[in-house]
């Protein structure tokens, strides 16, 4: 039987500390005496790893898009005007979360891919017709980078709270949290740290973390505020698996095995690396936006003419190489008639990006 390596950014290889956690697990109630310092041990954990300090990490049963739906549901007064930068299929979410719970949103659409409309959020700031921005980190749709600095300085410039989606960034792409006065990121536990989507996280500065108690909640479940009362005394209001908190706290320690954020990110570095020379090598154009900087977690490349996704995606799933076959991901959006993606996320030693590469030519007829 092949080996799978998923290059996807959904389900992909977890580290083997991750992988021995549910082989062991004995149960662990939620009012055992464990249970408590397990809490406290994973949420200092995650600030800790990420340099996060003066932010209190709060823990949700969910996705990426739990955090979403979380910190536009708590941090957020139903008063306050939001900016959307949208290039993307996430910036898109953002703006669909924030209508669904009747929040004032100024939009501000680009084509997917482009760089995000800054001149439009001088604008509205300068004429004080926003309170907030909302903009998302890594653009999984195009595989880019927002220029969140630039978006940091615009909100610090006029007095905006700045909410930042890091689902895909979070543990791989820098984060500069004093220089730019986030008030709230929405995080992953899976992505770039590396364990399941079943738990996630909100990074909250303890400013908001105190101004939330006057902010009337608007995602059942999803209360940042309550949880994060009840998380520093150990509790959860709601249920939340303690495998899964687990997990995450071997991915933890996963990552500081590695040495931490520089060897997560040294890591992600080496395997775009090759990777895209081995694109250009095989004569594969890589999809690049004006102004904008390529992510460290995958890469967007054109549809090759006398091919198609899914028939690329196909013969890599399908056609052993070396005893492994691959699991691609098409475009977005607007995107998918064009591109397709490659994403390099999860525990795979560097010598398999190597071997997908010649799957790849393989299956291109290179």
């Amino acid at each position: 039987m092949p080996k799978l390596v998923s290059l996807t950014p959904a389900v992909f290889h977890l580290p083997e500390r991750v992988r021995a956690v549910a082989r062991d697990y004995e149960p662990l109630p939620p009012r055992a005496p464990a249970f408590r310092p397990l809490v406290a041990r994973v949420r200092s954990g995650l600030v800790r790893a990420l340099g996060a300090d003066g932010y209190e990490a709060v823990l949700l049963t969910g996705s990426g898009s739990t955090a979403m739906a979380a910190v536009l549901g708590s941090c957020l007064a139903p008063h306050e005007r939001l900016a959307v930068l949208r290039n993307g299929a996430y910036g898109d979410r953002l703006l669909e979360l924030a209508r669904t719970i009747g929040q004032p949103v100024v939009d501000l659409p680009v084509p997917y891919g482009e760089r995000p409309d800054l001149g439009g959020l001088e604008r509205v700031a300068a004429a004080r017709q926003v309170d907030a921005v909302a903009v998302v980190y890594g653009c999984t749709s195009s595989c880019n980078l927002n220029p969140v600095a630039e978006v940091a300085a615009i909100a610090r410039r006029h007095g905006l709270k700045l909410l930042v989606d890091g689902v895909s960034a979070l543990f791989v792409e820098p984060f500069d949290f004093p220089a730019w006065g986030i008030a709230a990121v929405m995080g992953s536990c899976n992505k770039g740290l590396h364990a399941h989507p079943n738990l996630t996280f909100a990074l909250v500065s303890r400013p908001l973390c105190d101004a939330m108690a006057d902010i009337a909640p608007r995602a059942p479940s999803l209360e940042l505020h309550k949880a994060w009362c009840a998380q520093r005394e150990g509790q959860h209001p709601y249920t939340i698996d303690p495998l899964s908190l687990l997990q995450v706290d071997a991915a933890l320690a996963a990552l500081e095995d590695e040495g931490g954020l520089a060897g997560r990110r040294a890591i992600y570095a080496a395997r775009a690396a090759l990777l895209r020379a081995g694109y250009e090598k095989l004569g594969l154009e890589i999809a690049r936006f004006d102004g904008m900087e390529l992510g460290s977690i995958g890469t967007a490349l054109t549809i090759p003419a006398g091919t198609s996704y899914a028939a690329l995606a196909d013969r890599l799933a399908t056609e052993p190489f070396e005893g492994h076959v691959f699991a691609i991901y098409s475009a977005q959006g607007p995107l998918s008639a064009r591109l397709f993606r490659v994403f390099h996320m999860g525990d795979y030693p560097l010598e398999v990006y190597a071997l997908f590469l010649g799957a790849l030519g393989r299956a291109l007829g290179r």
